[in-house]
């Protein structure tokens, strides 16, 4: 569970920028007694404002973080292009709850890899250093810290962590019996998800999703039929088609694989190598979508014969309904690509209902569909749950929360951000179009 991400100097994001996810009403470090955290936090959090603003670079910056926690080494510093200091470092900072405790954790990465690292834990309500890490240039020696009751391999992990590696991420791929499970709500793939509004991550999902239920239980082809048949796409039912690949297509395959660069030892190109039993799959499986007709007629259509729309759906659904069930933060781009708007209100609502969202799943995305900001027939979204984004005419962008505003109960704050209230609106000049159309 997040509770708090912040940024800075990262791609176009020069100043600190913020996202909270604690609710306002909670003025203390931990919820009082007889409170829970889900009680204390939101379940979602969205990001408004104008194309190429930075709307995405702030859920790429916890993506970055959390895929360093996963795979020592991953990049963490991506200064803000007109930050020309060679000392300059790119910040990150997030707060969450993990088994019930409270953790702050800190970096500082700069061009030569991690100048600081920092993890402070709140087991009893006082905040408590589990360890630190400094080191002021790439000749010198890190200085290590850890705090007196923090036990374990940490000489070990100490000894194993490179300059450009988190002692985090280390630490969890050794199995460090305290912080492999405090990294878990960080880290990507683990409890934590960026679904990206791109071919590769819509594609990767429906292989995922196919393998799931050809080779899960039955609990995955239920899971797809739920969420397809939720969005009344006219869909009766999804399912798994295996067929035999014809050993001309194989040949093909390795043939291009040999092409692409994939060599031996020798140098020279290897067009005999076998394909795996899991890359065969990919050939052989693919989704059948059987689709309710006249008169009660069903027929079936191939994935490629779907709609942007129901595809983009499947991708996100499931994915969201995953997160539901695990308790997991999903953070989704884009999230009103190729979808209506009735389908993106549901989806916010089944994260804001407690029925349904039972296992504290949180859901950060940004949208353009601004009618998540309104009130009819009721107010969606609260204010401390919506963030503008906008971008200065130095190319830095701004991040700013609408609870920062007037914002009473009776405000449509879709009216109040299209009049420009808050601001984060492009500025559209059509006057630039005149002498291209006139021929000048």
């Amino acid at each position: 569970m997040i509770l708090e991400f912040s940024v800075s100097n990262y791609r176009s994001i020069r100043q600190e920028a913020l996202l909270s996810l604690v609710r306002p009403s909670m003025k203390t470090v931990l919820p009082r007694d007889g409170q829970s955290w889900q009680a204390c936090t939101q379940r979602v959090l969205g990001l408004f404002g104008p194309n190429a603003a930075g709307k995405s670079n702030l859920l790429r910056a916890l993506d970055d973080l959390s895929r360093a926690v996963r795979s020592p080494g991953a990049l963490l510093f991506r200064p803000h292009s007109d930050v020309r200091s060679t000392d300059c470092k790119t910040s990150y900072r997030v707060v969450y709850v993990a088994g019930e405790i409270r953790y702050e954790y800190e970096v500082d990465a700069v061009s030569w890899g991690i100048a600081r690292e920092e993890l402070y834990g709140y087991p009893k309500g006082a905040r408590r250093l589990l360890y630190s890490r400094r080191q002021d240039d790439l000749e010198l020696a890190p200085v290590y810290k850890f705090g007196s009751s923090f036990g374990g391999p940490n000489a070990e992990i100490q000894k194993l962590t490179r300059v450009r590696m988190l002692f985090l991420s280390v630490a969890q791929q050794y199995g460090h019996p305290v912080l492999r499970e405090a990294a878990a709500p960080v880290t990507a793939g683990r409890s934590l998800r960026f679904l990206r509004h791109d071919e590769d991550t819509r594609n990767s999902t429906i292989q995922w999703i196919t393998r799931n239920m050809a080779e899960g239980t039955e609990q995955w082809t239920q899971l797809a039929n739920v969420v397809v048949s939720m969005a009344d796409l006219g869909i009766t039912r999804v399912e798994v088609e295996e067929r035999e690949i014809a050993p001309e297509i194989l040949e093909r395959v390795k043939q291009l694989r040999a092409f692409l660069g994939q060599q031996d030892e020798s140098g020279s190109h290897d067009q005999t190598q076998e394909l795996s039993e899991e890359e065969l799959n990919q050939f052989r499986r693919s989704l059948r979508f059987v689709h309710c007709g006249a008169d009660g007629h069903e027929f079936e259509l191939p994935l490629a014969a779907q709609s942007d729309g129901t595809i983009n759906w499947l991708h996100i659904g499931v994915r969201a309904v995953e997160a539901l069930r695990a308790g997991h933060v999903l953070l989704l781009d884009e999230l009103d690509a190729s979808l209506h708007p009735v389908l993106v209100k549901a989806l916010v609502e089944a994260f804001k209902d407690p029925h349904l969202n039972v296992s504290g799943a949180q859901l950060i995305f940004t949208s353009h569909d601004v009618s998540l900001l309104g009130n009819s027939p009721t107010r969606l979204l609260e204010p401390a749950e919506v963030y503008f984004v906008e971008k200065s005419r130095e190319g830095a962008s701004d991040v700013f929360c609408l609870d920062e505003f007037d914002t009473r109960a009776g405000n449509n704050e879709e009216k109040r951000y299209l009049a420009g209230r808050f601001g984060a609106l492009p500025e559209v000049d059509s006057t630039v179009l005149y002498p291209c159309i006139r021929g000048e």
